[in-house]
């Protein structure tokens, strides 16, 4: 299991739909994998990643309070499978000095996490077989500007000119 953290959050341009970009902890380049997720996950992790407190807490509150409650600790989020282009994961929990698997999708574990602190592991074959390098992305971030330059009309880059 490779150690990854929460990079950042991003939106696909095409559908619209957040997607969470975890990166290795360690490597160089280091390695990222995104994951597409729900709204609500998005502003659960954002929301934490700027250590910002809703007006009122959120469902990963509860289910963080639920589980202080009974004593039980979050060890460590492990994402683990990709089916049918979806990633799976689960939530390893501390129970009376055993541990538990939770199935959870990885978004859910992933807020989890942050707000326990508590290291996020991906397995190889999902990095190899999703994953890019912080490199590839920085030059399709390049690609893309210039792609975009090259469709506006000389009137519009003349607009843009230092």
């Amino acid at each position: 299991m490779i150690q990854v953290e929460v990079a950042f959050i991003s939106v696909d341009a095409n559908i619209g739909t957040p997607i969470v970009f975890l990166r290795e902890t360690d490597g160089d380049p280091r390695r990222m994998l995104p994951i597409w997720i729900g709204q609500a996950e998005a502003l659960a992790i954002q929301l934490k990643l700027k250590d910002e407190e809703p007006p009122r807490p959120m469902t990963h509150d509860l289910l963080k309070n639920i589980i202080e409650v009974l004593s039980a600790k979050v060890e460590a989020i492990h994402v683990h499978t990709i089916k049918e282009e979806t990633f799976l994961a689960e939530i390893h929990l501390q129970v009376n000095k055993e541990t538990l698997k939770v199935d959870s999708r990885p978004s859910d574990a992933i807020a989890l996490s942050l707000r326990f602190d508590v290291p996020i592991y991906v397995t190889e074959e999902l990095i190899e077989q999703s994953g890019f390098s912080e490199e590839e992305l920085k030059e399709s971030e390049q690609s893309q500007q210039a792609n975009t330059l090259a469709d506006l009309d000389e009137d519009t880059l003349a607009e843009y000119e230092v």
